[in-house]
C-alpha cells in the first residue's frame, strides 16, 4: 500500500461509496435476522457496518427507506431466482418442478443463511415489518402458475390424489426454511443436530417425493393399503 493510499494510524480505510452502502445494507440485514428490525437500532448498523450513525442516515435517511432496499436489493432478487425454475412450468414434469424449486431455495438459503430466520421474523409473523414490502415481488403468475402444474399432474396421476396443488409450495417453503429459522432451538433440544445442508435437502426431497411411509415407495403398504387390511 502506497502512503497515498494508507489510512493513517488508528483510523478506518475509507470504502467506496457503493461499497460502504452495500456494506451498510449486509449489516442490517444480518441485524435484522438476529435481533428483529424493532429490536436493531441504528447506532447497531453503523457498529457492524464499521461506520459511524451519520453514515446510516446519509445512506438511508429513513428506516422507511432502509427496509425498502432490503427488499427491493436482497430479497426481491432471491424470489426471482426460486421461481426461475417455475418460468415455463408447463414443459417441466411436475415433480421435477418441485425438486428444482428445492434445490434453488437451498442454494439462495445457503447463499443468505440470514433469509430463513429474516422470514420468519419478520414476513411470516404476524406484524412483520417487511410483510407487505416482500409480498409486492412475489411473482404471483409463477405461484399460480406451479399450482396448475401440481393440478395437471394430480389429474394425470403424477401427483398423489391427495394432494392439494394451492398448498404445494407453502409446504415447500415451511419445510425448507422452518428449520433452519429455528435451528439454534432444536440444537439445544438436540446437541447432536447438524442441520446439514445436504442432509436436510435429502431429507425435504423424500418427504415431498415419498413421504414419512417407507412402505409406499416399495408398494407393501402406505394409508390405503393399511385401510385395505384393516377392512378384510
Amino acid at each position: 500500500m502506497s502512503s497515498k493510499t494508507r489510512p493513517a494510524p488508528g483510523r478506518r480505510a475509507r470504502l467506496p461509496a457503493a461499497d460502504t452502502r452495500a456494506q451498510l445494507l449486509d449489516a442490517a440485514i444480518r441485524l435484522f435476522a438476529e435481533r428483529g428490525i424493532a429490536n436493531t437500532t441504528v447506532a447497531q448498523i453503523a457498529a457492524a457496518g464499521q461506520v459511524t450513525s451519520a453514515m446510516v442516515h446519509y445512506w438511508f435517511d429513513t428506516r422507511e427507506h432502509l427496509l425498502d432496499a432490503v427488499v427491493q436489493e436482497r430479497l426481491a432478487p432471491l424470489f426471482l431466482r426460486i421461481w426461475d425454475a417455475a418460468d415455463h412450468f408447463e414443459r417441466v414434469a411436475p415433480l421435477d418442478l418441485v425438486q428444482d424449486i428445492v434445490r434453488r431455495m437451498f442454494e439462495v438459503t445457503e447463499e443468505a443463511p440470514w433469509l430463513p430466520s429474516l422470514w420468519l421474523r419478520e414476513i411470516v409473523n404476524e406484524g412483520g415489518l417487511l410483510r407487505e414490502r416482500a409480498l409486492s415481488h412475489i411473482p404471483i403468475k409463477r405461484v399460480a402458475g406451479f399450482a396448475q402444474s401440481m393440478g395437471l399432474g394430480r389429474s394425470r396421476g403424477e401427483v398423489s390424489a391427495g394432494i392439494e396443488p394451492a398448498l404445494v409450495f407453502g409446504s415447500i417453503l415451511a419445510l425448507v426454511m422452518l428449520p433452519q429459522a429455528t435451528a439454534r432451538i432444536w440444537r439445544r433440544i438436540n446437541p447432536g443436530l447438524t442441520l446439514d445442508r445436504a442432509d436436510l435437502e435429502r431429507h425435504v426431497m423424500q418427504l415431498l417425493m415419498h413421504g414419512i411411509d417407507g412402505r409406499v415407495a416399495s408398494g407393501a403398504g402406505g394409508p390405503q393399503n393399511r385401510t385395505a387390511r384393516t377392512e378384510s
